[in-house]
């Protein structure tokens, strides 16, 4: 790769991107990228240049981006990055297995121990966090979030923005709907509708985003 790497955000997913990277092996990174308005509560990584979005929004041509954010508000800053041109890397972990008929869009990251099965398709800007299984014929919208240890079943489909949280568990052929928010733990039976809030075993609704 001729292009060093920006890491867009520099809070606790960034720790986990640069030792992706690492294990990759062969990727230089240039810093971190932030946005004022999106600062994070976590130390930057140390040694790592912090830039201002300012700084580099017209320097597409000279990085290419990866992004390092959590946050729902990801989708605004890194739709802002693609409309002055910058390339977002996929990035997948080594320990990751991705099946060869499964397809990862760009700009997902690919955590530690993550599976993703057979004819699975993971859309752009996805964040699958550490040992995330995503089954069989499964659909993951763009910019949705499996936290660390989802179990996502077969023939599922996750909407754009979906969220679900560490350890969250969805059964077979289930939808969930653009937006929603699964939470912690919870065991997912019935399909939940767009924007909604479910929690609990079995999942029961809480309200809406």
């Amino acid at each position: 790769m001729t292009q060093a790497v920006l890491i867009f955000g520099a809070g606790g997913l960034a720790y986990d991107i640069l030792d992706i990277i690492a294990r990759i092996g062969g990727i230089e990174v240039a810093g971190c990228v932030v946005d004022r308005a999106a600062a994070s509560g976590t130390p930057p990584p140390p040694g790592l240049r912090i830039y201002h979005w300012d700084e580099v929004s017209d320097r597409a041509a000279d990085f290419v981006a990866v992004n390092g954010i959590v946050s729902p508000m990801r989708r605004r800053f890194l739709e802002a990055a693609e409309a002055r041109q910058f390339k977002f890397l996929t990035l997948v972990d080594p320990s990751a297995q991705v099946f060869p008929s499964a397809a990862i869009g760009e700009g997902s990251i690919i955590s530690a121990g993550c599976i993703i099965a057979a004819q699975a398709r993971v859309g752009r800007h996805v964040l699958l966090n550490r040992a995330v299984t995503i089954g069989h014929h499964c659909e993951v919208g763009d910019f949705a979030s499996c936290y660390a240890g989802v179990n996502v079943a077969g023939f599922c489909r996750l909407g754009a923005g979906a969220e679900v949280g560490i350890g969250a568990v969805i059964i077979e052929r289930i939808r969930v709907g653009d937006g929603a928010m699964i939470g912690a733990g919870t065991v997912l039976i019935r399909d939940c509708p767009p924007g909604a809030r479910m929690v609990g075993v079995p999942a029961r609704p809480i309200g809406q985003k």
